[in-house]
């Protein structure tokens, strides 16, 4: 009997219809108007009840959940089309730091986090003003989150360190390699052989996790994405261990494959960006194409993901359809199979329906970016443009 890859209970068929292009841009330009109308110049937009962790009742400040990430994506997006925004986001995210720094919540201390702290939103302020000035204080908020026993990209230092990589790719600028070298040096010196993960110190907890938000694949990225920086003989290592860590921690469904959440297989396996193969794919995005192994097995995730249909919890980048759908198009690119282009296409459909089945449900909007509707406009933009590079981790 195959091993149960995925949960069907999590997923359900697609419900979206015919790809249809006229609709998709609608969808991003409403969401972006009415996002933008929604703002308020206090508070910027309301805490949505799926985010309410914690028991926290304010908005979040930050690029997941906050409104750093609400800002960025609509800046973006009213940029790409010719939208004239009514707010003045580069004013409202100076306010947005202040906020923070003010009332950090949920850990109740300011932490240099890029999804989460001030790091993403620094990074988002310089992403609207294009001011190189925050540069200097983003760069030491990556050195200082360097030793970061988190081990992982949400709060860890393989996420602070995300904004120096995307302006090396963007720009060549290697004048902040010496911080990015120092990233990768504690991350080589945590990572275990036997294992081929990494311990992650996360809310009080010990775990070895697998996936892209809380494990080794996010953890992967400051070495895959600047290998000219490591020595031979760490590229060499390198090009061993990721293919075996993906063959350790597989599980198959004949040509289908998806990941266990971590190295523990009774916390189970999810099918999604932050847990499974969608952020495996994702997060190997820049991994060379020229192991066959790893090739196979990101396609095998791929099938999963077609197989097993949209997430039922929602529309979202992190843990939705949306996420899933943005892994379908980055084989597209990396397989140049338009038919994985698609499907992705088929999955943007569905998710512009969740979104409001979403509204209806909870009588409200989600603004976020991240776990709200500004991260399905980001998708089915990128879908129009056929563009797999996702706002916050491969763009700008």
């Amino acid at each position: 009997m195959a091993e149960a890859i995925f949960d069907p209970a999590e997923h359900e068929p697609l419900a979206g219809g015919a790809w249809d292009e006229a609709l998709a841009r609608a969808f991003v330009e409403r969401i972006v108007r009415e996002a933008d109308a929604a703002h308020d110049e206090e508070q910027h937009w309301p805490l949505h009840p799926e985010d309410a962790y914690g028991g926290n009742t304010e908005p979040f400040r930050g690029v997941y959940c906050g409104n750093a990430g609400t800002m960025w994506a609509l800046f973006r997006l009213a940029q790409t089309y010719g939208i004239a925004l009514r707010n003045d986001y580069a004013s409202a995210i100076v306010q947005v730091e202040k906020q923070y720094r003010k009332r950090p919540l949920e850990t109740g201390r300011v932490v240099p986090s890029y999804f989460l702290g001030t790091a993403g939103i620094m990074f988002a302020h310089y992403a609207i003003t294009g001011k190189r000035s925050i540069l200097d204080h983003l760069t030491w908020d990556v050195a200082v989150n360097a030793t970061n026993p988190a081990r992982e990209a949400l709060w860890g230092a393989s996420g602070t360190v995300l904004p120096l990589l995307l302006l090396r790719e963007r720009d060549g600028a290697v004048y902040n390699d010496r911080i990015v070298r120092r990233v990768q040096k504690e991350l080589w010196k945590t990572w275990e052989p036997d294992t081929l993960l990494w311990e992650q110190t996360l809310y009080g907890v010990r775990a070895r996790y697998v996936g892209a938000a809380h494990g080794a694949i996010g953890n992967l990225a400051p070495l895959v994405r600047a290998t000219d920086l490591l020595s031979p003989d760490r590229s060499d290592t390198l090009a061993e261990r990721v293919p075996a860590l993906l063959a350790a921690y597989v599980l198959r469904d004949g040509d289908a494959a998806n990941w266990w959440t971590a190295a523990d297989p009774n916390i189970g396996n999810k099918l999604q960006w932050c847990h499974g193969a969608p952020g495996v794919i994702m997060g190997l995005a820049r991994y060379p194409s020229h192991d066959e192994r790893v090739e196979e097995l990101l396609v095998a995730g791929g099938e999963a993901i077609w197989r097993a249909g949209p997430l039922r919890k929602g529309p979202t980048l992190c843990h939705g359809t949306a996420g899933n759908g943005f892994a379908l198009l980055r084989l597209a690119q990396r397989t140049g199979d338009a038919g994985w282009s698609a499907r992705a296409a088929q999955f943007a459909m569905h998710a512009i329906r969740q979104v409001a089945a979403w509204r209806e449900s909870f009588g409200m909007p989600a603004w976020s970016l991240w776990t709200g509707e500004l991260g399905v406009a980001v998708f089915v933009d990128a879908v129009l443009r056929n563009d797999p590079a996702v706002l916050t981790l491969d763009a700008l």
